[in-house]
This record gives structure tokens, sequence and C-alpha cells, in this order.
């Protein structure tokens, strides 16, 4: 019997702590809209905040509690990391509002949020350098590697386990709007996108020694978004495009390979942004704008984004479903069971749940956010 006992108020205390085994967070934009096809001031501004989600009764996933810090929608959806304990997250802005001038404006700041209370507390903020967008800790949790598009130059800081160190700035071959992240598995290496320059840098890590591939991964147009496999043998990737309206694809990257290389790439509609990989590895989602971001005069402007579900089996996509996106969509994650697909619009703010069995999609709710949806993640506690 007091096994028992033990064991059930074990149970209890699982079910009620603030963090449980995965989290997901929603990094919200309060001063980005997009006005014939330009990012503009809204009127009235509200601001940005970091929002923790949970899912409703009724399956589909909203906000449980916000706090305000800085996000910007700039850069690839992957404005977000996770300490590898799922106790902490960090977010990036690489705008912010100039009500002065009534523009948007770089920022470059990188904020630090506690979320083993009730509440998300802040715990520092620190600079990177402009356009401060994609983080990613090493495997051993010690470093941070953080993309800055605007500025050009990849940035490094150690991490205590709580509080980010000294700045170090590394500077690339050429600018070319530094986007998607990645670090592998040893933690040797590095991959980084550059969205303007249409290629891929490798970078080789020594402790706090990093050098950078002189030999690029020339790969067009526009890679943006990067996803690794957990095993580190394929990174999926989105082709953003360069605002052409045009398809967009995803790209395979063979990361074993030497040097990597590409080894499939398959479209989907115009600009994909959010980009995630199953919990099981079994299947890829994206959201592309679909032409949202264009000017509403262009024959390629649809309002609404779609998401698109792959397999991902031996390196191949292949294309299992679509649905209806949330307008001028950004970050996309599965549900820590994989059994929904949450995505966020930026005109909308909203979050939208699709239920998600395998085969099909199905439109499970939407709930409103505080602000334009910009990065969306899930902390890989547990996984």
């Amino acid at each position: 019997m007091r096994n028992t006992l033990t064991l059930a108020f074990t149970a209890l205390l699982a079910m009620s702590s603030p963090v449980c085994a995965q989290t997901v967070v929603s990094a919200n934009d309060g001063h980005s809209i997009l006005r014939n096809g330009v990012q503009v001031l809204p009127q009235p501004l509200v601001p940005d905040t970091l929002s923790v989600l949970e899912r409703a009764a009724n399956g589909v996933w909203g906000v449980r509690a916000s706090l305000n810090v800085p996000v910007s929608v700039i850069g690839p959806p992957t404005a977000l990391e996770f300490t590898h304990d799922g106790k902490t997250v960090l977010v990036s802005s690489a705008s912010k509002p100039d009500v002065k001038t009534n523009k948007i404006v770089p920022d470059d700041r990188i904020s630090v949020v506690d979320l083993s209370g009730a509440k998300p507390r802040l715990v520092q903020q620190v600079a990177s350098a402009a356009g401060a967008t994609t983080m990613r800790f090493t495997p051993d949790g010690q470093h941070l590697l953080v993309a800055n598009g605007r500025s050009g130059v990849l940035t490094w800081f150690r991490f205590d386990g709580h509080r980010l160190g000294d700045r170090k700035v590394i500077t690339l071959p050429v600018s070319g709007f530094p986007a998607g992240v990645a670090i592998l598995p040893d933690g040797k290496r590095a991959l980084v996108s550059l969205w303007q320059a249409d290629r891929v840098y490798l970078l080789h890590i020594d402790g706090d020694a990093i050098t950078v591939d002189p030999t690029p991964l020339n790969i067009a147009p526009g890679p943006w978004n990067i996803q690794m496999t957990k095993d580190g043998h394929y990174a999926v990737m989105g082709m953003l495009g360069h605002g052409e309206g045009l398809p967009g694809a995803l790209s395979v990257l063979d990361l074993t390979a030497s040097p990597i290389r590409e080894i499939q790439r398959v479209t989907v509609p115009n600009a994909p942004e959010g980009l995630d990989i199953s919990p099981d590895g079994r299947y890829v989602a994206v959201v592309s704008q679909n032409g949202s971001a264009v000017s509403p005069t262009s024959p390629r402007y649809h309002p609404r984004g779609v998401v698109t579900v792959l397999s991902l089996k031996d390196g191949q996509l292949h294309t299992l479903a679509q649905a209806p996106g949330t307008l001028w969509p950004q970050g996309l994650a599965f549900s820590p069971d994989g059994k929904e697909i949450l995505v966020q619009g930026v005109m909308d703010r909203s979050l939208l749940t699709l239920g998600w069995d395998g085969e099909k999609l199905e439109r499970v709710g939407e709930a409103p956010l505080p602000g334009g949806g910009a990065d969306l993640a899930r902390s890989s506690a547990a996984e």
C-alpha cells in the first residue's frame, strides 16, 4: 500500500509540475505586419512576447503564460533554443520598433528565460550582433552558436547552464545573411546557411576555436531553415528563394559525405519557413508562405500559407499530405507526441493546431497569440 501511495504521489507531482517532460513555446512579434508586401509597424504597437503553450481539453494548443521579451519575425523561425533539460529557453531578436521614426530597425538581443516556475522569468539579456536569429547549443550544452543575418557574422558564447558568458565574433568568407544553423552530434562540426549568398559553410569546432572550411556547398535559391536528424546523418533544409513568389523546395543533405552534398530536392509551395522533423523521425512537416508575403497586387499572391507533410526514410522525402495554413505563416512544430502539428500566423496572430495520424491532416482549431507568431520550438528533453 505504501509503494502504491508513493507511486501515485510521484505521478501527481509529475502531472502538476510547471515544466513537463517537454515544453512548447511561441515567440510573438508585436511590432511587425505586412502592408503591400512590406514589413511595417502596426498601430497600435503591442509588446513582443514569449508564450508557454499547452494543449486544451478540446485538443487545441494555446497560451498558458507569457513574458514580455524582444522577438522578431526577421530570419528563419528558429530564434528559440532550449537547454537540454528543457528548463530554460533562449530567444533572439533581429529587429525592434523605432517609434521616433516609425520604422523597424535592427536588434541584437538574446534573452535567457527560466521556465522552471509557474510563469516564465527573464534571467539575462545580452547583445549578440545585428540581426540575431537562429541559435544552437553544442551537444554538451556549454556553448551557443548564433547566426546574425543583418551583420553577416556568427557569434559564440559560453554557457554555464544559466547565463551566457562573453561574446566571440566569427567572420565568414562572405556575409550573405547567415540564417540556419545546425551543430552535428559530435560537437566538432556545424553548418550555417547563407541565404543571400546561396551557400552553406561547414565550421570546425575545437573548444573555443572555430574555423570555417573555405570551400562551401553552393546551393540555390536561398538556403534557409536547417533541421537535422537525431543521428546527424541527414539535414533537411528549406530553400526560401529570394522573394520572387516562385515555388519553394526542401533539400536533403548527406552530412556523412565528404564534402557534404545534396542528395534530394522536393518541391513545396513558395517560401518554406517553419520546418520540423517529427519526434519519431519518420516525418517532416513544413509551412510555406505560399505567396502570402508578396504584394496583394501580384498574381502569385495568396493570403494563406500551406502545410506539407512528407515521409522521411533513408534520406528520402515523399509528399504525403497538405492542408491550408495561417496568414503569413512562420513557425511550425510537431507536438511532443507527434500527433499534432502547430503553425503560427503573423497577420492573424494565431496558433493553428492540425491533427496528424500518419496519413492525413485534420484541422483541430485555432487559438489567439498575443502578437504575430514568429518562432516556435519544442524542447528535446525526454525525446
